[in-house]
């Protein structure tokens, strides 16, 4: 009995884009892209200790395939070169924020250390003779406003520039007219009206020794 005659036809490979559901992938695609974009701009600024670089990866990998895909209609044809160039734009946005980064002069990274350094300084500064005065006159000028908010119902504009000279002045007269001593001010109401009054400050109590 003679068999039948064999094919040397092989049988046709599986087309491995045949099963591919174009529109969820362009779908996961955006929403991927999304992540990503938010996810560096958190590593950028600190939040995140790591760059995102397996979603970096996994949104590559995406593009790839999609590229290689057949599309059937020019709608998702152009949605992928939407995608496609707007992952371009973020990845070199974000090669130069890395390259920035390396140098030290990425703009936001250069901010946050002058943001530590004038910190620094001024905690420094407010341990001296000078901070612990400009202090003072800071606080000074804020209780004043507010008893003067207090007293009259109003919110009250002042020129805080104007109100330290005056402050000066008066400690300078002050001292001339009483060979020297420290002064110290405090808020007062008269007559209904907000004023500061300036008297000698206390000397220390003496510990005893002589």
């Amino acid at each position: 009995m003679r068999g039948e005659p064999q094919s040397n036809q092989r049988p046709a490979r599986e087309n491995p884009f045949e099963r591919m559901d174009v529109r969820y992938e362009l779908d996961k695609l955006h929403e991927q892209l999304e992540v990503l974009r938010i996810q560096f701009e958190q590593f950028f600024t600190g939040i995140l200790p790591f760059s995102p670089d397996k979603l970096h990866a996994d949104v590559k990998r995406r593009i790839r395939r999609l590229l290689k895909a057949p599309f059937r209609n020019s709608e998702m044809s152009f949605r992928l070169k939407t995608l496609e160039g707007r992952y371009h734009t973020h990845q070199s946005y974000w090669q130069r924020v890395l390259r920035e980064r390396e140098d030290g002069t990425y703009v936001k990274d250069v901010f946050k250390a002058n943001m530590r350094e004038r910190n620094r300084l001024e905690d420094a500064h407010s341990t001296t003779a000078q901070g612990a005065a400009e202090r003072a006159m800071k606080q000074l000028f804020a209780n004043y406003r507010d008893a003067l908010e207090r007293n009259t119902g109003k919110m009250q504009n002042l020129d805080f520039s104007a109100f330290q000279k005056a402050i000066v002045q008066r400690t300078r007269e002050f001292k001339e007219q009483n060979q020297g001593q420290k002064i110290s001010f405090k808020i007062v109401v008269q007559n209904g009206k907000v004023a500061i009054k300036a008297s000698a400050k206390a000397s220390p109590p003496s510990d005893g020794k002589s």
